[in-house]
C-alpha cells in the first residue's frame, strides 16, 4: 500500500518511536509502529481490515469519509483516523460490498490520532 499523511508533518512524528512514546503511552506507540509496518506490507485496504488487532471500522455521520483504527485494543479510547484514496486520488467511500471496495484501495491517507470518546 501507499501511505500519505495529512498533514505531511505527521509522517516524521508517527514513524519516530521516541516522539510517539513522549506524546502517547507505550501501547499506542507500539501500535502505531505496527500499523505503519502492516500498512506498508499490505496489498490493499482489505488486508488491513483482516487484521483483528487494528479493528478497522467505517465511521458515520460527519466522519463518514473516514475509517478508524484502534492501535492498542478494540475498545481503546485512542483511534487513528485514515481515509481511503481511490485510483484517481479522491477520497473513496465504501460501496454496499465493502470487501470488494476495500480490495480495490491501494492508498491510504493517515490522519490524526485522537481520543475516540473525547473528540468524535
Amino acid at each position: 500500500m501507499f501511505l500519505e499523511y495529512e498533514p505531511p508533518a505527521l509522517k516524521k512524528h508517527y514513524e519516530d518511536e521516541r516522539w510517539l512514546k513522549k506524546h502517547y503511552n507505550k501501547e499506542i506507540s507500539l501500535g502505531m509502529l505496527k500499523f505503519i509496518s502492516a500498512a506498508c506490507a499490505a496489498k490493499n485496504a482489505y488486508d488491513i481490515k483482516c487484521l483483528p488487532q487494528f479493528y478497522m471500522e467505517h465511521k458515520k455521520g460527519n466522519l463518514k469519509k473516514f475509517y478508524s483504527i484502534s492501535l492498542d485494543k478494540k475498545k481503546s479510547k485512542w483511534r487513528l483516523l485514515i481515509q481511503l484514496i481511490d485510483n484517481d486520488g479522491n477520497i473513496a467511500t465504501p460501496s454496499n460490498n465493502e470487501i470488494e471496495f476495500l480490495k480495490k484501495i491501494e492508498k491510504i491517507k493517515i490522519g490524526r490520532l485522537s481520543e475516540h470518546y473525547g473528540e468524535y
